[in-house]
Formats: structure tokens, sequence, C-alpha cells
């Protein structure tokens, strides 16, 4: 297997995450972004739609989305799960992953529009934008600062896929571009502060 990743990408950085709390290793490409290598006659053959992350399989077979990667890796390394242990937990946390799949596109949509770093993505943002955009990005993270509770983690008191993704887009937000993301909701902070302590969460 190989990966092709964008270390400091949301969608790439759920994939390492996971990765690293599973303690799978797994030969990793690092696409140079900024040289324009993603969108290389080479990398387009292998995932053309030119984003990262792409998993090539050992049967060489791409897989060219990071909730899909995790779900394949979930079963072909089912020690440890981060899918839940039986029906009830698994559909609790998927439904809790789509959710937080969800943070990430409408958190993307806002920083596109928040900050001028993103040209090829917008290239006039808009601060009317960004703000009603952000009221949709509050609405799930309302939902997830209920549902966090007083447990540890995201869907109960071990980490799943849900944190990895939902981190993801915390992390970017925070740590990229500077933007105090969930600091509102007292929960989420203090799980965001807690989780990135675990090595997993180390850029």
């Amino acid at each position: 297997m190989l990966l092709y990743q964008f270390q400091k990408g949301t969608n790439p950085r759920r994939v390492i995450i996971y990765l690293s709390e599973k303690g799978i290793d797994v030969p990793r490409y690092e696409l140079d972004y900024a040289g324009g290598e993603h969108k290389s006659r080479e990398y387009l053959a292998i995932n053309p739609s030119g984003r990262a992350p792409t998993l090539l399989t050992d049967e060489g077979v791409p897989i060219t989305d990071s909730a899909a990667i995790v779900e394949y890796l979930e079963e072909l390394y089912p020690d440890t799960p981060m899918i839940g242990t039986d029906a009830i937990s698994r559909s609790k946390i998927r439904s809790l992953e789509r959710l937080g799949t969800d943070l990430v596109v409408r958190a993307q949509l806002w920083l596109w529009n928040v900050t001028p770093s993103f040209p090829a993505k917008e290239p006039s943002p808009s601060p009317e934008v960004a703000e009603k955009l952000f009221g949709y990005v509050t609405e799930i993270l309302d939902v997830l600062e209920t549902t966090i509770g007083d447990n540890e983690f995201l869907a109960g008191d071990k980490p799943s896929i849900v944190d990895c993704t939902v981190f993801s887009i915390f992390q970017t937000c925070r740590e990229r571009f500077d933007h105090p993301f969930g600091s509102a909701h007292p929960r989420l902070d203090a799980w965001y502060k807690k989780f990135r302590q675990r090595t997993s969460a180390d850029y």
C-alpha cells in the first residue's frame, strides 16, 4: 500500500491521525502541493480529482476518499476497533462521523471566505458570506457540544473515527489559520486541548 498525502491538509489529517491511533504503518508519499504535484499528469492518473489523500492498495486500486480509506483500513485491521464493536455502537459512531464530515465541508467553505489563502477555491473572499456560513458551522458545533457530554472522546470513553474527523478541522483552523475554532463551546474546547496532547495529533 501507499498513501499519497498532504500532511497538513484537513482530509489527509483524518487518515494520518487514524493510522497513528491504530498503530498501522503504511508507506507514505508527501505530495508537493506548492509545486502543483497534485495536478500533475502522473497523480491525476491515480486520482482524477487532484486531491489528497489517496490510498493505493496492494492490488493497485486507488481509494480517493478519506472516509472510505479509513473504512477500508478498519476492515483490514479490526484490532483496536475505532468504528464500534457492535451494531449499536457502530451506528452511533457512523452517525457522528457523518456529522463530523458535514462540519469539515461547512468549515472549509467558511475558511475560503474568512481568509485570502485559498484563491483557487474562492478568488473573492466575502466577510458577509463567511458570517452566514459560520452560522451553519455553529449548528453542528452545538450538536457535538451536547453529544459529547462528560465523555473524554466525542463518541464515548475511547477514541473513534469521529475524533479523527472533527479534530482535523479544529486543528486546521486553530494551528494553520490561528482561528479559535470551537472555543465558544467549552466541552469541545476541552476535548480539543486534551486530544491535542496525543501523539497522533502531532503534525
